[in-house]
């Protein structure tokens, strides 16, 4: 168990109940030894044994606004994890194998742990934590209250459940008697009653065929009507992408092999060598034999020359730019040729996407459609009418045919009722003797009373044998069921029988542990159940010396037990010990 800011505690304390068979816990008074007992029924039950209030549970000295408490325990090999936090509010968290269990509420979550535990807050009080303060109270308690927390120890509720309902039973059975009276009664005026009607029956009408797809065709007609508007403007627009879409010439057009660009190139070469020729020409000026100022004769024959070869070239290359300038104009048609039919692929797939093909190509007529719409309303409706008709029909005739198989099953009933509720009546009456039989059986001077005499007997034996170690055969007690069924408790001191009451706190704390210890032990042989932890509080101090190395000595020998002895004054030296300190009011484990 691990808790902070839990009455007089601090932050982080822990406690292995387990892992000792005997052990001390000791500390002064004040110091919180106690409260360790109280933090386990807080987690457990949500309450503890001092009825301190939840508000006084926090240590007003820790500065904190909330406490936290954690547990971990084992049953049938399944391990369960129970941590609960308190401040303005309370939250408690249930695990079994790791698993979140809680219930939706932390009410239902404490009542699921009792369930687990298999005893509540009363029981563990009785059997798990014993205190200087209080006795055990099954000793000391009255006879109906020693018997209930025998019933309730020992499991023997489920006798005195089984009593309700048997007495639950036998008051059904005593209404049922009753009611198989009333019914002799009736059954001669039902006869009378209805000997003397009209008990025949009707025949029931076929319903027509059901309709077809009318329903889905009207729902489907009022849509075009309604989006008659927008689906002819649909289907117009549609019907023009078609138009266009057919009017797109879709010649295939092969790409051309030519170069543009090359031929263009060599275009522009040629028509700068027909300048540059015309140039050489044109800059030769004319061709003079005698000098125009002297009249001397001028050799012209090499310019000539120039101007020949020059005008031969020209000649040739402005047939090359011709030749030239066709190429180029057939390429540059072939190019537009086959760009022209690339733009029309293109606009041919832009209006194929854009066309719908689940459009008409007519228009709707709203005057064809309403008169449609009407058609099939009216062939609806008298479908409707007549579905209804036929039906009011034969819910009539179904009532009345129903009627008449009510009244004469129950004529031919009633023929034989008289016989059968008579012969029910006995059956009824035996069920009810042997029923009060059974209240008896049940109640508390049957089964419980019986099973109460052979368990205490168990008790008892089992509670001297532990009493002989304690008080070296000085005591023994007897549990004795009188005429009257009370159990009463007897301590014999050596031979003579004395009141309980006359026990001194020693006495009575070694009869208490004696009898506690043979109350868990018989739980064990009872059930598979194993409560391996006791808390003794402030119990020792009450025993003188000898008193003390005897329970020690018990307890050690004790299997499936693991007990924590808390004093004050008491300290064992071979056992193991926890000191409770305190310092600026919080406690601490040490």
């Amino acid at each position: 168990m691990q808790w902070s800011y839990a009455f007089s505690y601090g932050k982080n304390n822990s406690i292995d109940f387990s892992e000792h068979s005997l052990v001390q816990l000791i500390g002064k008074n004040g110091h919180g030894k106690s409260s360790i007992a109280l933090i386990l029924e807080e987690v457990l039950f949500n309450t503890n044994s001092k009825k301190i209030k939840k508000a006084d549970v926090l240590n007003r000295y820790a500065g904190v606004s909330a406490y936290s408490i954690l547990l971990e325990f084992t049953k049938d090999s399944d391990k369960y994890t129970i941590f609960t936090n308190r401040g303005s509010t309370q939250s408690v968290k249930l695990t079994k194998n790791g698993q979140d269990i809680s219930a939706h509420t932390s009410t239902a979550t404490y009542k699921l742990i009792e369930e687990i535990l298999g005893f509540d807050h009363k029981s563990f009080t009785q059997i798990v934590y014993q205190s200087s303060a209080h006795s055990l109270e099954f000793l000391t308690a009255t006879d109906t209250n020693r018997k209930k927390f025998l019933i309730d120890l020992l499991n023997l509720s489920i006798y005195s459940k089984y009593g309700e309902s048997v007495k639950a039973t036998t008051k059904e059975l005593s209404l049922e008697i009753d009611s198989c009276s009333a019914k002799l009664s009736t059954v001669s005026s039902w006869l009378a009653k209805f000997s003397s009607q009209d008990l025949s029956k009707r025949e029931l009408r076929d319903l027509p065929e059901p309709l077809g797809d009318e329903l889905s065709k009207i729902n489907h007609l009022k849509e075009q009507i309604a989006n008659i508007d927008a689906n002819n403007k649909k289907i117009a627009q549609n019907n023009k992408y078609k138009e266009i879409l057919a009017s797109i010439d879709l010649t295939t057009v092969p790409q051309p092999t030519g170069d543009l660009v090359v031929a263009k190139a060599a275009l522009v070469n040629a028509q700068n060598e027909v300048a540059k020729y015309t140039r050489i020409i044109k800059g030769t000026g004319p061709i003079l034999d005698k000098c125009t100022s002297c009249g001397q004769p001028i050799d012209s024959s090499h310019t000539k020359h120039i101007v020949a070869e020059a005008q031969a070239s020209l000649k040739n290359m402005q047939l090359e730019v011709d030749l030239v300038k066709r190429v180029v104009y057939q390429l540059e048609q072939e190019y537009a040729t086959y760009n022209k039919s690339i733009e029309s692929q293109k606009e041919w797939e832009k209006y194929h996407t854009l066309i719908n093909t689940t459009l008409p190509n007519d228009l709707y007529d709203i005057i064809a459609l309403k008169t449609e719409l009407t058609k099939l309303e009216t062939v609806v409706q008298k479908y409707s009418a007549n579905v209804l008709a036929t039906n009011k029909y034969n819910v009539d005739v179904t009532a009345h045919n129903t009627k008449i198989d009510v009244i004469l099953q129950q004529m031919d009933t009633m023929k034989v009722d008289f016989e059968k509720y008579s012969a029910e009546m006995t059956k009824l009456s035996k069920r009810l003797t042997n029923l009060q039989i059974l209240v008896k059986t049940f109640g508390t001077s049957g089964l419980v009373a019986y099973k109460i005499e052979c368990l205490v007997k168990d008790l008892e034996n089992l509670t001297n044998e532990y009493l002989v170690d304690m008080s070296d055969g000085r005591f023994q007690i007897s549990f004795k069921m009188n005429s009257s069924d009370k159990l009463n408790v007897i301590v014999t001191d050596n031979g003579y029988d004395i009141d309980i009451q006359a026990l001194s706190k020693g006495e009575m704390a070694r009869v208490n542990v004696a009898t506690l210890l043979a109350i868990r032990k018989l739980m064990q042989s009872l059930s598979d159940s194993r409560i391996n932890l006791l808390i003794l509080d402030e119990t020792v101090e009450s025993l003188d010396a000898d008193g003390k190395e005897k329970l020690i000595e018990v307890l050690l020998e004790e299997e499936y037990l693991n007990t924590i002895l808390v004093s004050h004054g008491f300290s064992h030296p071979l056992l193991t010990k926890f000191s409770i300190v305190k310092e600026d009011d919080v406690s601490r484990i040490e």
